[in-house]
């Protein structure tokens, strides 16, 4: 797992920028992904893939220990859907990968 500080100084250490500068970047990139979903916008990035507004619809559970009807109430959430291109990336280096261990 990648902590969000090991991301943040990777990203400012390949762009050139300070971690200070990274952070508030993603701190606004996060903001807008999340206000565009919320106004029901697709947001698509070409080549990485594109984040959308789910709807969840309300729904009744039940508890057997309790044996009480619980409801969950409807919700929205952000789904991600990688491109083409993204896919064929990671499924390229795993891949190249399965090769090389194939040929050990």
């Amino acid at each position: 797992m990648v902590t969000t500080r090991q991301f943040v100084n990777a990203l400012a250490k390949n762009a050139g920028m300070t971690t200070g500068e990274v952070t508030d970047m993603l701190s606004h990139f996060t903001d807008i992904i999340v206000e565009s979903v919320k106004a029901d916008q697709t947001i698509n990035m070409q080549g990485f893939g594109s984040f959308e507004q789910k709807k969840k619809a309300e729904k009744c559970l039940y508890n057997p220990n309790t044996k009480q009807m619980r409801v969950i109430p409807a919700s929205l959430t952000i789904t991600f859907k990688q491109s083409p291109k993204l896919k064929e990336r990671l499924t390229g280096a795993n891949k190249a990968e399965e090769g090389k261990e194939q040929k050990a």
